[in-house]
């Protein structure tokens, strides 16, 4: 694992940091001495990762991020505890199932497009004034190859919002640049979460995982130490960029 040295003692603030993708980051940030606060609707699954972090540094927060009042109070929250927050990461999305336009519900759209990307929005929103403050402001958010090319059969409410969160983290990047503050996003291939697990079958995984010149799916790590490296001063001058963890399998 990479060390930043420079990230010891600032304050993470994690949507979706229960599990999968958002806990390895949480772990990740941990591990570099940070402050890490763990922001999920599962607020237990939140609760049993920030036990693991040695004490003081970790704050489990109970939030829905597809609601605005749950959003600025999660925030709230997080500045209280810390005094502060330097990097926001935009962890928290997914879909229930696989599914095209021509089946899928109008409800399920919006509660799709909602958690994915109604969500970077509100929870940015809510960050960004104290993002101002800091001497090292960053939002990271979490899109996906399913917003960058249509791979694999997905959910149309899924791809559209991932899409969706690329392009708002340009218009964040061009808004907040001005105040030192930058946005940059990754764009993770399938990995191996629990969720993908219960979405997908073994065949289906290996189906995947034949496409990618790594010849293997991606771990929650490997997304993990890509926002490490845009947390950090070494990517200070990187601003509105995806970065596209996928072994290869789609080259933009």
């Amino acid at each position: 694992m990479a060390s930043y040295p420079e990230l010891a003692g600032r304050v993470i603030a994690i949507t979706g940091a229960a599990q999968g993708i958002g806990a390895a980051t949480a772990r990740a940030f941990a591990a570099q001495g940070s402050k890490i606060a763990l922001l999920d609707i599962d607020g237990a699954g939140a609760k049993k990762i920030a036990d693991d972090i040695p004490h003081g540094r970790a704050l489990a927060v109970h939030v829905d991020v597809t609601d605005e009042t749950s959003a600025n109070r999660a925030i709230a929250a997080v500045v209280l505890e810390f005094g502060g927050l330097d990097v926001l990461i935009n962890c928290a999305g997914g879909y229930g199932r696989l599914a095209t336009v021509e089946d899928m519900p109008v409800e399920e759209w919006d509660r799709t497009v909602a958690l994915n990307l109604r969500s970077v929005f509100l929870v940015s929103k809510a960050a960004i004034p104290h993002l101002k403050r800091s001497k090292a402001g960053r939002v990271i958010n979490v899109s996906s190859i399913s917003g960058r090319a249509v791979t694999v059969a997905s959910s149309p409410a899924y791809v559209s919002s991932k899409a969706g969160v690329i392009q708002l983290t340009r218009y964040l990047a061009q808004e907040l640049g001005p105040h030192g503050v930058t946005a940059n996003a990754i764009a993770p291939i399938t990995t191996l979460t629990p969720r993908v697990a219960a979405l997908r079958t073994e065949a289906e995984i290996e189906r995947i995982a034949a496409l990618v010149p790594l010849r293997r799916l991606a771990e929650p790590e490997d997304h993990a130490q890509a926002m490490l490296f845009l947390a950090s001063d070494s990517a200070a001058y990187l601003n509105g960029i995806t970065l596209d963890v996928n072994g290869g399998r789609v080259m933009m």
